[in-house]
């Protein structure tokens, strides 16, 4: 699975969204990128609207932070259910 999380250097929930990307990298299976809008040459998602932005396999997840201990578990749980 792919989680891309979209964030800018200017965006103040973008820590936030750092310790996010920190703590999900340690999940089995995700692969975890964190791209920043404004060091970035790659094409970006045409559904990125604001920062941060999750994209999980293609699908946005999540305009703005999660609950981050409550998006962990789900990751979890999406990520146990694949593997089965």
């Amino acid at each position: 699975m792919q989680l891309e999380i979209y964030i800018t250097q200017q965006c103040a929930n973008c820590e936030e969204a750092l310790l996010i990307a920190e703590q999900a990298r340690v999940i089995a299976g995700l692969d975890v990128a964190v791209i920043d809008l404004e060091r970035t040459e790659q094409t970006i998602h045409p559904r990125v609207v604001a920062v941060p932005t999750y994209i999980l396999n293609g699908q946005v997840v999540s305009l703005g932070n999660p609950e981050r201990h409550e998006f962990l578990a789900q990751l979890r749980r999406l990520l146990a259910e694949v593997s089965r």
